[in-house]
Formats: C-alpha cells, sequence, structure tokens
C-alpha cells in the first residue's frame, strides 16, 4: 500500500517536472521574434531514490534549474561586430552627406563655379570696357565665393550636428550604465539563492550591453572573464562580478555606476564637447575624450575630431580635413588672384591690415614694460637684452650698426629715449598713436636686425619682425621667397620708373627679410631706377610706401600730378598676401568674398595693368592664372596644382573616404549578419526545436498523468477487496 502511495508521489513528479518544461518551451515560443531573448531550458533531475533491498527505488524526478542556451564567446563576438557595425555605419552616414557638397561632375558645384568665374574673365580680357562684362565678372566671382562660403558652413554645422550627438549618446552610455547596474542589484537579489537564474533580467541586461557597446565599445568583464576572451565556459553566465570600464575608468561596478560626464572644452571656440571622468574620491577631472575610439560614439569623434590648435579650432577629425582642404583652397584663389590684380596701377594703393600695434596711453608709456598692467597689454613680455639696429644710407647701401641695451624695468619713453642717444643724428625712435616708430635721418633708413628684448615683438610691431614671423599663423601674411617690382605710370599709361624690390626671408639682411626694410628700398631716394643718372623720376619721386593705421599705402609725393602706381612680376607673392588694391577679400573658405568696394561698383573692376584704354593685361594674366600650377598649403606641407585640379584632388579625398567608408560597412555588415546568424542557431529560438520539445514533454506529462491514473485504479480495486 505505502509503496502504491510512493508510485502516486512519483507520477505526480512526472506531471509537475513535465509541466513545467512546457511553460520554459512556451515562454521560448512566445519570444521567438525577440531579437534580444535567449532560449531557455529546464533541467531536470532525479530525485533522491529509496534505498532499499534487493536495490534504490525511484522516486520521480523533480525541476533542478531553469538556464540560458548562451555562448559566452558568441556573444561577445556578437558585440564586438555590432559595434563595428555602429562605427562604420555612421562614418558612412555622415560621409555620404559631405559627398553630396561635392558632386563631382562638370556642370554642377563648385566645379561649374570655377569654370564660369574663368570663362568671365576671359570674356572681360576680349572686351575691357564693357560695364556690362565688369557686371557679369562681379556676379559670377560673388556666385563662386558665396557657392564656397555655403559649402563651408554646411560642413561647419555638419560638424556642430556630430558634436550635438556626442552629447545625446553620451546621455544614453549613462542611462544604460545605470540601467545595468540597477540590473545587477536586481540579478544579485534573485541568484542569492544559487539554484535561481534570473534569466529574463540577464537577457535585459544583455540587450543593455549590447546597446552600449555599439556605443562606445567599453571593456567589460564577468568575474575576470572579459568580453574579448575566447571562452566557451558554459558557468560564464553566472559569474557574480561584473564590470565595466572605459580607458581603465569603472564605468559600472556590480551595483554600482559611475557616471560619465560632458563639457563644453575650454579649448575650442566652437563649444566643442568632451567626455571626461570625474573622480569621486578626489574630484580629479581625467577627460577620456581621446581614449573613445569604437562604437558609434568613436565614429563621431573621429569625425568631429578631437584636438585644438592655440587658435582654439579643432585640428583634426575627417570633416575638419574636408574644411582644410577648401580653406587651402579659397586662400590660394585669394592671394593668387589679389597677386595679379595689384598689377592693375591706382593712383593711390592700399593693403589690407598687415599690423595690429600695441597702442600705450600717455600713464602706459610712463610705467615699466615688465609692469603687471602691461601683461595682458602687450603681445609678449620684454626682457633685458640687445636691440640691433642697422642704418642704411639714401642709395640703400648698408652704413654702420648701433646697439641699444633695453631694460625691461623701464618705460617705453625710457627705450625710445635710449635708442635716440645710440642713434645720436643717424636716426630717430618716435612714439606715434601709442607705438614706437623708427625712421632714419637724411632719407636713410633705421632698421631692426636682431630684438634680442623683444621690445618689438612686445609691441605687436609686425613691420619691424622677420618676414618668417609674419608668415606665422597668427598673422597669416604667406610672403614668399622671391621679388616684385613697383611701377609708377603717368595718366596715359606710360611707365615712368620701375623698381625691383627683392624679398629673402633667410637673409640677415632686414632690408630683405622685414616688412619695413621692404618698404625702405621703394622709399630708398638714391636709388637710379632708369639708368638715366637723373634722381628725379625714379619710383621714390612718384610715391611714397609707409605703414599708417596698420596698413601699407602708396601715397602721392605730388598731388598736381596725375600718376598710377602697380605692382608687376611679384614672384613673392606680396601684393596678393598683403592685399594690395585686392580683387578679393578674406583669407580662407569662411570669408572669401568680392571686395566689397568692387561689388558695390563693379565699374571700378579693371583688366588693365598699365592705365590705358584697350589694355588687358591683367584680365589676361587672371585667364592664364586657371592653367598655371600654384600653391595650396595643407597643414605643414605645400602642393602644387591648378585651382580645378586642386578642388578635383579635394572631390576625390571625399570621394575616397565615403568609398572606404562604404566598403568598410559592407564588409563589417557581412561579418556581423554571420556571427549573428551563428549567435542566433545557439542562443536563438528555433521553432521547430520547441514544437519537438513540446510534443516530448507533453507526452511526459500524458505517461505521468496515465501512471497516477493507473495507481489510482489499482488503488480502488485494493479498497474494494477489503470491502
Amino acid at each position: 500500500m505505502a509503496n502504491m502511495f510512493g508510485t502516486l508521489n512519483t507520477g505526480y513528479s512526472g506531471l509537475n517536472v513535465n509541466q513545467a518544461a512546457i511553460s520554459v518551451t512556451s515562454h521560448n515560443v512566445s519570444n521567438a521574434s525577440n531579437e534580444n531573448y535567449t532560449r531557455q531550458r529546464a533541467v531536470l533531475e532525479t530525485n533522491i531514490p529509496l534505498h532499499t533491498t534487493p536495490g534504490d527505488l525511484g522516486t520521480g524526478a523533480k525541476l533542478q534549474t531553469i538556464v540560458r542556451i548562451k555562448n559566452e564567446f558568441l556573444a561577445t563576438r556578437y558585440e564586438n561586430s555590432s559595434s563595428d557595425l555602429q562605427y562604420n555605419a555612421t562614418k558612412k552616414k555622415y560621409l555620404e552627406e559631405v559627398s553630396s557638397y561635392f558632386p563631382d561632375v562638370d556642370d554642377a558645384g563648385l566645379n561649374k563655379d570655377i569654370k564660369n568665374y574663368f570663362d568671365s574673365w576671359s570674356k572681360f580680357a576680349d572686351n575691357p570696357n564693357d560695364g556690362a562684362l565688369k557686371i557679369d565678372l562681379a556676379s559670377k566671382t560673388q556666385i563662386l565665393a558665396n557657392n564656397i562660403k555655403d559649402t563651408r558652413t554646411k560642413l561647419t554645422n555638419l560638424d556642430k550636428s556630430i558634436n550635438s550627438n556626442i552629447k545625446v549618446n553620451i546621455d544614453e552610455v549613462n542611462r544604460l550604465a545605470k540601467s545595468i547596474a540597477d540590473l545587477n542589484k536586481q540579478i544579485t537579489s534573485v541568484e542569492a539563492n544559487k539554484n535561481n537564474h534570473a534569466n529574463d533580467l540577464r537577457d535585459e541586461r544583455d540587450k543593455y550591453e549590447k546597446q552600449l557597446t555599439e556605443l562606445i565599445h567599453p571593456s567589460i568583464s564577468k568575474s575576470g572573464l572579459k568580453s574579448s576572451g575566447n571562452t566557451n565556459n558554459d558557468r560564464a553566465d553566472y559569474n557574480e562580478d561584473y564590470n565595466i570600464n572605459i580607458a581603465g575608468i569603472p564605468l559600472v561596478d556590480n551595483g554600482t555606476y559611475h557616471p560619465l560626464g560632458i563639457r563644453k572644452n575650454p579649448d575650442s571656440k566652437d563649444g566643442f564637447y568632451s567626455v571626461y571622468f570625474q573622480s569621486q574620491d578626489d574630484n580629479t577631472i581625467k577627460d577620456v575624450t581621446k581614449e573613445i575610439t569604437k562604437g558609434k560614439i568613436g565614429a563621431l569623434i573621429s569625425l568631429r575630431g578631437d584636438s585644438f590648435d592655440k587658435n582654439q579650432e579643432v585640428n583634426n577629425g575627417k570633416i575638419t580635413s574636408f574644411k582644410n582642404e577648401l580653406d587651402s583652397l579659397s586662400a590660394s584663389i585669394i592671394q593668387s588672384t589679389n597677386s595679379i590684380y595689384s598689377y592693375s596701377a591706382q593712383e593711390e594703393a592700399f593693403s589690407d591690415t598687415v599690423s595690429d600695434p600695441v597702442s600705450l596711453s600717455d600713464s602706459e608709456q610712463k610705467i615699466p614694460l615688465s609692469s603687471p598692467s602691461l601683461k595682458d597689454v602687450l603681445h609678449g613680455e620684454v626682457r633685458d637684452g640687445t636691440l640691433k639696429l642697422n642704418l642704411y644710407k639714401p642709395n640703400g647701401d648698408f652704413d654702420k650698426q648701433v646697439e641699444v641695451n633695453i631694460k625691461k624695468d623701464k618705460s617705453l619713453i625710457d627705450a625710445r629715449d635710449d635708442i635716440n642717444n645710440a642713434l645720436g643724428s643717424d636716426g630717430e625712435a618716435y612714439i606715434e598713436n601709442g607705438s614706437l616708430k623708427l625712421k632714419g635721418t637724411g632719407d636713410g633708413a633705421v632698421l631692426v636686425k636682431h630684438d634680442g628684448s623683444n621690445l618689438f615683438g612686445a609691441m605687436n610691431e609686425a613691420q619691424y619682425e622677420p618676414i618668417s614671423n609674419v608668415n606665422s599663423e597668427d598673422l597669416k601674411l604667406p610672403i614668399k621667397d622671391g621679388s616684385f617690382e613697383v611701377v609708377a605710370y603717368d595718366d596715359d599709361g606710360k611707365e615712368l620708373a620701375r623698381r625691383k624690390i627683392v624679398v629673402n626671408s633667410e637673409s640677415k639682411d632686414p632690408k630683405q627679410s622685414t616688412i619695413a626694410g621692404i618698404l625702405a628700398q621703394i622709399n630708398m631716394p638714391d636709388v637710379d631706377d632708369n639708368g638715366d643718372n637723373d634722381s628725379s623720376n625714379d619710383v621714390d619721386d612718384y610715391y611714397k610706401a609707409d605703414i599708417v593705421g596698420g596698413k601699407i599705402q602708396f601715397t602721392k609725393k605730388d598731388d598736381s600730378k596725375t600718376t598710377y602706381v602697380g605692382l608687376d612680376n611679384d614672384s613673392s607673392n606680396f601684393g596678393g598676401a598683403v592685399g594690395i588694391n585686392k580683387f578679393l577679400d578674406g583669407d580662407s573658405a569662411k570669408n572669401i568674398s568680392l571686395d566689397s568696394k568692387l561689388a558695390d561698383d563693379p565699374s571700378q573692376i579693371h583688366a588693365y595693368k598699365a592705365p590705358s584704354d584697350g589694355n588687358n593685361d591683367v584680365a589676361n594674366d587672371m585667364v592664364q592664372l586657371q592653367y598655371n600650377d600654384i600653391e595650396f598649403k595643407l597643414g605643414d606641407n605645400t602642393v602644387k596644382n591648378t585651382i580645378s585640379g586642386f578642388y578635383r584632388y579635394s572631390t576625390a579625398d571625399v570621394a575616397n573616404a565615403t568609398k572606404q567608408a562604404n566598403n568598410a560597412y559592407d564588409n563589417t555588415n557581412a561579418v556581423f549578419k554571420a556571427i549573428k546568424t551563428e549567435f542566433k542557431n545557439e542562443s536563438g529560438v528555433d521553432i521547430d526545436e520547441e514544437m519537438t520539445h513540446l510534443m516530448q514533454y507533453q507526452r511526459g506529462y500524458q505517461a505521468s498523468a496515465k501512471v497516477i491514473t493507473t495507481i489510482n485504479k489499482m488503488l480502488d480495486s485494493l479498497l474494494s477487496l477489503k470491502q
């Protein structure tokens, strides 16, 4: 009788375990379409038997646990490939947008604008006095300039959009990290009993983990088994310790999470965000922007850039490289065009600002140059040192050198007086508009040979600085070694005088290596330009070159005469660099434009070099410019190409980058699909397999029910016998 009741319990256990197994199978089937679900299995084991003679009697089965069928190694490969896919998908998306800004066809985009610009010069060269053609040239020039600016603006706005997306995605990283930490607490609580497995909670954590990996690809470790490790340990899924870190910084530590910070980088004037971690122990901040190189955020940072130059401009990043190419194209167009247009003679000539000297007030001129109150006024520190001055004769020959000891604890007025004491009657230092100036006596010149005190550097007197300094990024005057000629014409276009000016930044002679020296060459009175032994008909007799208000200007010496001045044969790019009577304004794609006075009145556009009707020398040189190889500056490198050739180079760079991004995406997408299929084959739900299991458990349930029914009938029979 007792054995029959035991057998009844055995059948009942069969009902329970098969019912549980059916429930697990049903759960699998219900989540067959759930991408984040890992199939589960009921783990059954035998109950403890009854130890009898002649042997053990079984007591049925029990449900040991319910486990997920997950291979940690495959899961990690799946997450990593998903991260790579997001990285390449993000780059593909943005680079395809950039490609749309540079249509590489002849009848669209900047390529067409460049062609139309030079075609307008060609038509103007054929009819240099046609006012309608001047208007057309002005229009085509503005269209080219505006479309260049518009293209760069699009790139800048794309950078800003990427920057905003970085912040949005870092916020998402923090949300996911917090959710994972909260889930870790719940999992720990549920699995306090070692036989309990929080499978659905673990699936949810895996979902967030995959999303986190897609965004930032952190390092994930589970009880020492890193996500990048190659392991098939079936129990890896159930290890207790769970850590996520970025660049060695803990983002999640089991149930604790430490958020990443996002802030506007102080080195960026555009407000670009940087990512940082603030220690909760000592509040120290570590910037981790450069450490994020994978996932969607890694792609965004690589496109936008993560480093800034001294002008607070981002100096790396793929979008920046395209902007730099556009800036280089624009700068070379501006300088080359302006250099040629400076040949067009005008009654008086003016440049852009080449010097922005410090202007000290009367009271500031009297205090020590090392005074703290001048620290933010001066462009550098004045130091104790020797100022070496070269004196030149009116014919340009070197006369002698004078040395002056400058003391930083003296005032600007004291420095002026010390210089004058050293110069004596051979020259003069004077203060004009709060700035220190030098001039020679008797039409000679005084130039700075060496400024060991940094006096003129601190005063930002660029004209006395070596051209190698003037070529610096701050001043943006790309004067090259070479020469140019200053030409004076009468009102009929007849040449009156021509003087060659030498520019050599490597020369130890400041007459050739400083702007003040270049102007001194123009002004030397005892130079016979025409070789006729007549000292009254040379360039210096018609024009004086000087710096006024930071701008170079050529002014008439005799207002009663109608004369014109222009440059010619400029291999130094002097006219284009300083903007002598410029045609184009600006220095990059950000601000390129037709000069405002020409835009307001296109009739002032001239085709001539010498001011005479029918002269079209400048217009012809402009037409030829499109075929000339000119220099384009890209970082520390200089390349030579035609304007159209360099633009095609830029569009090819964009096209190649986009093609590489598309190829990388296609490759990683193929790998991702293969790994996903492999992972889903092992951990995903197979409906056919689940139906087989369902039938198996159903049969088991039915058999167990049959056992119970049989035992019930046997008990009924046994009880009826006793009656």
